[in-house]
């Protein structure tokens, strides 16, 4: 029996379940070209292809199981993790920079490098003499972010940090709000 060739858009699929998909990658307008049966194809295995095609990504997402269904869930693609304060505190800090950046009507993408980073954790890290150990815990954190997907070290530029616009869908504006009113409680908390 000779095996079936790859569908078309095989590549997108692929690309997909590894993560997400940004408009400078070589797979963009073939996702966008087949966009239909790409969701028809993850729609029949329970995943929702989210696309942002005007901000430039696309990536897929398994919708929590409906309470009211009575059938076995399916098993999760991939595991959930909760995330540490700190991380939280960065992925906050970078959507609010993303926020400020699409308001100022900027072009480009959002850049950032490791001492403004370091200068937007300072207010939310514990404080101490310890210059050394401060930086060694941002670069950790940063280091989780580029895992999460949510920032991309630029090439040729190790100081330097693009911020991914997937943190726009993972931290929309109403969790955003939210969280930075729990972050200021937070920072003006007294010490103790």
């Amino acid at each position: 029996m000779q095996p079936q060739p790859p569908l078309p858009y095989a590549h997108v699929i692929l690309k997909l379940l590894r993560g997400a998909i940004y408009s400078d990658d070589s797979h963009w307008e073939q996702l966008q070209s087949y966009l239909t049966p790409v969701k028809e194809y993850f729609g029949k295995i329970g995943l929702q292809v989210r696309n942002y095609e005007t901000e430039g990504f696309a990536y897929l997402e398994q919708p929590d199981p409906d309470p009211e269904d009575q059938t076995e869930a399916l098993p999760r693609l991939t595991a959930r993790h909760k995330l540490s304060f700190n991380v939280t505190v960065l992925c906050v800090l970078l959507r609010e920079q993303l926020r400020q950046f699409d308001a100022s009507d900027a072009i480009g993408r959002l850049v950032l490098s490791i001492e403004k980073i370091r200068d937007l954790l300072q207010p939310y890290l514990p404080e101490g003499n310890n210059e050394e150990r401060f930086r060694r815990e941002v670069d950790g954190l940063v280091k989780q972010a580029m895992e999460l997907g949510f920032l991309k070290r630029l090439s040729g530029q190790d100081e330097n940090y693009e911020v991914r616009l997937i943190l726009k869908a993972k931290v929309d504006a109403d969790t955003l709000e939210l969280l930075k009113q729990k972050l200021a409680a937070y920072a003006t908390r007294p010490a103790d």
